[in-house]
């Protein structure tokens, strides 16, 4: 009797893994077929944009920022920089940024000036808006400890707010376009890129995308409306190039500025913080 029951079980375990084997092979099938039927829908030129390798050109200084423009940045980093240099590398610690990053950006904002202003409402170095100020809690927007510590925060605010299936170091770039012209503009320029057979996780190709939000036979379509797309597309390219230039004076070991030749300043040297920073930090080369 024993035999016989041992005999049974084993005939029903093989009809179960036999069938399982069958369904199995059967889905195999099916969802084998139904990924060709899909991919021999899709256009050609829509299957290599979105599986071409996520590159990101490099900055070309001299192209994006005149001679001039240079020029007034080295002068601003000898004479308004050290005021300012501990707040930038203590602010981006705090929130888990590249400082040379956040000082480039603030840079671009406002020229490292606390009491700059714009015809639009935006003041201090980061110039914030009245209303994103108020969000992060700051009342005194022209206190550039203030500011510079809101800017960061803001910044990796939105830095969270990318989707997570845009890389390193374009997703850098994403938050910092949405910095500029609202997180908002930039989730409509990624629906544009899709209707452009684009990648919208592509910082390449969201550069050719997003000036047409100014176009209005592309933004009555998108949810947010008009915006000056062609400013954001600028905004990054100068702060990678301003980032650029930083590096490139910061790797001297010391930094003499023009208020220590007249005694009202103590030797400025530059010098890395020590700290360890989060993976999406680790792998931007800010560049």
């Amino acid at each position: 009797m024993g035999i016989f029951l041992k005999w049974v079980g084993s005939l029903i375990l093989i009809g179960v893994l036999v069938s399982t084997h069958i369904v199995f092979s059967k889905f195999a099938q099916h969802t084998s077929e139904y990924l060709a039927t899909i991919k021999s829908n899709l256009h050609p030129q829509h299957m290599q944009v979105l599986t071409r390798p996520q590159t990101t050109a490099p900055v070309q200084v001299r192209k994006i920022l005149s001679r001039y423009d240079r020029k007034i940045f080295f002068r601003h980093l000898r004479t308004r920089f050290p005021r300012y240099q501990e707040h930038f590398q203590n602010a981006a610690k705090k929130h888990d940024l590249p400082w040379k990053l956040l000082a480039s950006q603030a840079y671009q904002e406002s020229h490292w000036n606390r009491r700059a202003r714009s015809p639009t409402g935006v003041r201090g170095i980061m110039m914030l808006t009245r209303r994103t100020a108020a969000s992060l809690g700051i009342r005194n927007r022209l206190d550039p400890r203030n500011s510079i510590y809101g800017g960061a925060r803001y910044l990796t605010i939105m830095h969270q707010r990318i989707p997570i299936s845009v890389p390193m170091p374009d997703r850098t770039f994403f938050a910092l376009a949405a910095y500029n012209v609202g997180l908002g503009h930039v989730k409509d320029a990624r629906i544009l890129a899709l209707r452009k057979q684009k990648n919208p996780d592509r910082w390449q190709d969201m550069m050719q995308v997003l000036p047409l939000l100014s176009q209005k036979k592309y933004y009555r379509s998108l949810p947010h409306g008009y915006a000056r797309g062609l400013e954001p597309v600028t905004y990054v390219q100068r702060i990678r190039a301003y980032q650029v230039l930083l590096d490139e004076k910061m790797s001297k070991k010391s930094y003499v500025t023009n208020w220590e030749k007249r005694g009202k300043m103590r030797q400025f040297i530059t010098q890395r913080i020590p700290h360890r920073s989060p993976a999406w930090v680790r792998k931007d080369t800010g560049v």
